[in-house]
């Protein structure tokens, strides 16, 4: 099983969700693939993005959140690509997307497995874990606005910006067209 939210946050809306996190559960930002192990830790989850969607200016988000020391981090090598990934049944949260170029925003999320396979036998992830993800969840929720008509969580930044004539993409197609959500800024 797997637990995930929906959001649109700007460069802005994130770095105030990260400093909050940081500051309450001692977030750690790791990337998802380097050429070292233990993984290496980062400062900031913005990557260059290799999509375009009429920019060249784009960044993406794409890092993992940890726990402060106490993680079970499992990463495999990658022989072609002689480097190492982290493995999505570690006690990591996914932060991915939020591509934004000045004109357009993608969704983004956190995601995490609750549960791992070992031995052909599916077992939970450590109740320490699943706690302070739940938290972290929550915590990072309180912080947003949810929007039942895009069905995702708003950051107050990226819902400025909408109003400005900002625009959200719900998903991005292979040749980089976005495709947009099919509201305007009066939802609640």
């Amino acid at each position: 099983m797997s637990r995930q939210f929906r959001f649109y946050l700007l460069p802005s809306d994130i770095e105030r969700v990260l400093a909050e996190l940081r500051v309450k559960f001692s977030v750690k930002l790791i990337e998802e693939i380097s050429a070292t192990l233990p993984p290496v830790e980062i400062d900031a989850p913005f990557r260059p993005s290799p999509y375009s969607m009429g920019s060249e200016t784009l960044t993406s988000v794409r890092c993992l959140l940890t726990p402060p020391g106490w993680a079970e981090i499992k990463s495999r090598y990658m022989t072609k690509r002689k480097l190492w990934s982290v493995d999505i049944q570690s006690e990591v949260i996914e932060f991915s997307d939020c591509d934004f170029d000045g004109s357009v925003l993608l969704i983004g999320r956190f995601y995490f497995q609750t549960d791992f396979l070992l031995d052909q036998t599916i077992w939970r992830k450590r109740p320490e874990f699943l706690g302070w993800a739940d938290k972290v969840f929550r915590t990072t929720k309180r912080m947003l606005h949810w929007s039942k008509k895009i069905d995702a969580y708003v950051g107050n930044e990226a819902a400025r910006w909408r109003q400005n004539g900002g625009r959200f993409v719900s998903l991005k197609i292979r040749d980089g067209k976005p495709m947009f959500e099919d509201v305007h800024e009066n939802e609640s």
